[in-house]
């Protein structure tokens, strides 16, 4: 069985959504694109490298309430559908939906 497994031809993951024809660089991404349908592939990219990394990150979001806001977060655990963030404007723990995120850019 060893020996079937060593000759096997290696999988690779799925092809993004977005027709690239690239695939997921990590799990993160993949589910961050199921969630955030809205954003590119780039905007997924970058951000699954912030919730990967911890590292501070900006959102365009719009509210509940519909109004828009640029949020700079760090901090960003994975939580489908949603992104627990420390939030810098708000100097607070906050959620974020996934499906509200309108844009990402680097902090």
């Amino acid at each position: 069985m060893a020996d079937r497994l060593l000759k096997a031809p290696p999988t690779t993951p799925e092809p993004d959504p977005f027709g690239s024809g690239l695939p997921f660089a990590t799990d993160t991404e993949e589910i961050t694109a199921g969630y955030a349908k809205q954003l590119s592939y780039c905007d997924v990219r970058q951000l699954a490298h912030a919730i990967d990394t911890g590292e501070p990150i900006m959102v365009e979001y719009i509210a509940s309430s519909g109004s828009r806001t640029v949020r700079t977060i760090s901090d960003l655990e994975l939580d489908p559908p949603y992104i627990d963030a420390w939030c810098h404007l708000r100097e607070a723990e906050r959620v974020f939906t996934l499906s509200r995120i309108q844009g990402v850019m680097p902090a």
